[in-house]
């Protein structure tokens, strides 16, 4: 007999209420074109059943439409290898993690791109990447100890929050603000956010004139990466140079290396013959960010 969980209100301190805003996708699914979940921090029958669930959901999946929520990995019979999510590189709504305490490290090694189309809504704001609950009883020595995501690049609406993580580290060393298109107060920093007994970042994941520092590891192959972007005030979000004519079109992602929808270094949500689109126009389907033409 399945067991149903619903967990919500206990989650943080003083929360009334959790909404979640979700804009359905109605993208045509291809093998590496996977739908997303908006269970929360919910889960159905048993967790070696609900691990075997996320495992099978995501195998082999390179975008997601809807919200990835990694959660209730809390078993320690079980040996969780999260191994399936190291090809994902995409996003459409917003990344839960939570409830991992018997993870060492996430392997988003691909993760690019998360776009907060749907957002977690707590107390009053948007969030689009959560990382909480990670160590059991507030253990600083077990439990979640790094997010291996070195391929950020951009997280494009809503905020960022990490609450109760005591054994987690290396986040804070990253430029969450870059990160989230220049965004101001883009992460919140509760509870225990992260560890404080951290080894350092290796010498080649040090800032420079050009590139924001930072790592997701002690690895070099884990710093973290990014252009540092001196945009005029008028540029909504990311620019390629520092006047104010030199805003990248609204459709990019990342970047851009012109002010047209053609300049992008990626787009937000879909490539449609070198120009980014926020949809696909009549006679084309969506597949991977890209209209595809029947």
């Amino acid at each position: 007999m399945k067991s149903f969980l619903i967990l919500a209100v206990w989650f943080f301190n003083g929360v009334t209420s959790i909404e979640v805003i979700e804009r359905k996708d109605k993208d045509i699914f291809e093998r590496d074109d996977c739908a997303g979940t908006t269970v929360g921090f919910g889960y159905s029958g048993t967790l070696e059943y609900h691990y075997k669930y996320l495992k099978k959901r995501y195998q082999g999946c390179t975008h997601i439409h809807g919200n990835l929520e990694i959660t209730n990995l809390v078993d320690h019979d079980i040996n969780y290898d999260l191994s399936f999510l190291s090809e994902i590189r995409y996003v459409s709504g917003y990344v839960l993690i939570g409830l991992v305490t018997e993870v060492f490290h996430v392997p988003l090694t691909s993760l690019e791109i998360v776009r907060g189309n749907s957002t977690y809504r707590i107390q009053g704001d948007d969030y689009s990447f959560i990382v909480a609950l990670t160590s059991r009883y507030g253990d600083t020595k077990v439990g979640l100890r790094a997010l291996h995501m070195p391929a950020l690049r951009e997280i494009s609406e809503g905020k960022v929050m990490f609450k109760q993580n005591p054994a987690l580290c290396y986040v804070d060393t990253i430029s969450w603000d870059t990160i989230c298109r220049g965004r101001n107060n883009s992460v919140a920093f509760l509870e225990t956010p992260f560890s404080e007994d951290c080894d350092q970042c290796s010498d080649n994941c040090q800032e420079s004139e050009t590139e924001v520092g930072g790592c997701w590891s002690t690895f070099p192959e884990y710093c973290a990466r990014g252009h540092k972007q001196q945009c005029d005030e008028s540029c909504p979000e990311r620019c390629f140079g520092p006047s104010s004519n030199q805003c990248c079109h609204s459709q990019c992602a990342v970047g851009c290396s012109g002010p047209t929808e053609s300049d992008c270094v990626m787009c937000k949500d879909f490539n449609f013959n070198g120009e980014c689109r926020s949809f696909c126009p009549d006679g084309t389907y969506p597949m991977k960010n890209r209209c595809i033409t029947f």
